[in-house]
């Protein structure tokens, strides 16, 4: 039985709409799974990071606890160093950022308007802390091994580069005062965003902040720019 004209331009019409949606959706399903997966073995990789730290995660656990077979693991990323990148890249350049603007903040105002400043820059470190918490104690803790070991030296670095620019040549204090100060602010605002519980950071912070940073100039005997 021969079908009529307008029987056979329905059914292409049809074929024609099914490869359409087709086309359309089921690019955007596959793309929703290829991110679900991503995802997973990013969540995966964060746990076995923060238990045996990147120098002695293994490719082949992140592997099962994703439930992602290791060959299409390493379609999603080249190698260990790529998956540790995934983990705590925004929050490395987020970090240098937020402490660049914490010492250039209190550098540059905090002797006059100190609790201004303080509530200023304990806000910065508080949103730092609600949106990477975990990726800034990779970075903190378990990165050794990594292109960020160290990080926490580069912190470092820079809050004394801060402290050096802030001080007049003429009354500059001693360079390793500087460099200790730097070190002990870095050191303490990481133990803060890492280990101190979530309802105290706040005001922890601020009081870590006042205490090294209040009448800085007059305490090490130098002058602020």
């Amino acid at each position: 039985m021969s079908l009529n004209p307008l029987t056979i331009a329905t059914v292409n019409v049809y074929n024609i709409k099914r490869e359409y949606l087709f086309a359309l959706y089921g690019k955007t399903v596959m793309q929703y799974q290829k991110e679900e997966v991503r995802q997973r073995i990013i969540d995966a990789a964060f746990n076995e990071f923060e238990k045996n730290g990147f120098y002695r995660a293994s490719m082949l656990q992140i592997s099962s606890k994703a439930k992602v077979p290791i060959g299409n693991l390493y379609r999603y990323f080249k190698g260990k160093e790529a998956l540790f990148h995934a983990c705590v890249a925004d929050a490395y350049e987020l970090s240098l950022k937020i402490v660049d603007s914490v010492f250039d903040k209190w550098l540059s105002e905090g002797s006059e308007y100190v609790a201004e400043t303080a509530d200023y820059t304990v806000g910065l470190l508080a949103e730092l802390s609600e949106s990477h918490s975990r990726s800034i104690r990779l970075l903190a803790e378990n990165s050794s091994g990594s292109e960020y070991a160290n990080f926490f030296n580069e912190i470092t670095e820079l809050g004394y580069k801060k402290l050096a620019e802030a001080f007049a040549k003429g009354a500059e204090p001693d360079e390793y005062l500087l460099k200790i100060i730097a070190r002990n602010v870095a050191e303490g605002v990481l133990v803060v965003l890492t280990r101190c519980p979530s309802e105290r950071q706040r005001q922890v912070m601020f009081e870590l902040l006042i205490f090294y940073f209040k009448d800085l100039g007059a305490r090490v005997g130098g002058n602020f720019k």
